[in-house]
């Protein structure tokens, strides 16, 4: 699992490659403490870790524990979902005001080379600092939304939250299982979301044809290609 999900890393690396971006080491103004990831990332994130590094990082969260972070109340696959079926959708806070990444010194990532889709989805055409938010065309939105769909769709016995709470319980417990975490109290805690597998695909119609070999790569890496429907997100 961890292996096909190193593939979706590379194969987004490959598409985004062609789009003039203005990232770079120690642009670091979108790496806020409310980056979200999945249970098999945060997996991967440990396990791929050198061992001296995995030791910074574990003392790093609960020193620069973030009081206030984005908790979802929702998976990705979720929110495409209940989009669909025209159901109400649960409120959320997120505020990039609530600080930076615990993750972070000097404005540089300590776990870059294993960091998580929602980090290497923060793209901009421009230098956030100098604009105060993320400029993306709305085809790699689009990009964005559908790999975050297939990585919940990979792992979708799993969970989702925020990397300062998820890290820390992959770490304390690196035997920890799906069926483990369904047992963690985790509901009564209010901080993962279940994720759930592909129903919808948030792919507005303009970006169909672009993004139809896509979704093939994708469904091969997966290996478990869904026969899917077509949403907006909205």
């Amino acid at each position: 699992m961890i292996d096909r999900l190193t593939d979706i890393y590379e194969l987004y690396d490959r598409i985004i490659g062609s789009t003039a971006l203005a990232c770079g080491p120690g642009c670091a103004g979108c790496c806020t403490c409310n980056v979200t990831l999945t249970s098999l990332e945060a997996r991967m994130m440990t396990d791929r870790l050198p061992s001296p590094r995995r030791e910074i990082v574990h003392a790093a969260i609960p020193h620069r524990f973030p009081a206030k972070r984005y908790i979802p109340k929702m998976s990705t696959n979720r929110f495409a979902r209940l989009c669909m079926e025209d159901a109400d959708l649960p409120e959320e806070k997120n505020d990039p005001a609530w600080g930076q990444c615990p993750l972070l010194e000097n404005d540089l990532c300590t776990a870059y080379d294993v960091r998580p889709f929602g980090c290497r989805a923060m793209v901009s055409e421009t230098h956030c600092r100098d604009t105060g938010s993320a400029q993306m065309p709305s085809w790699v939105l689009t990009v964005n939304n559908v790999f975050l769909q297939a990585i919940e769709h990979l792992d979708q016995d799993g969970y989702s939250g925020n990397l300062s709470d998820m890290i820390p319980l992959i770490l304390s417990d690196n035997e920890l299982t799906h069926h483990d975490m369904q047992d963690h109290d985790l509901k009564n805690k209010e901080l993962f979301v279940k994720n759930e597998p592909i129903k919808y695909l948030m792919i507005p119609p303009e970006h169909r044809e672009r993004m139809a070999p896509i979704v093939r790569n994708l469904s091969d890496l997966i290996n478990n290609g869904p026969d899917t429907g077509h949403g907006n997100r909205r």
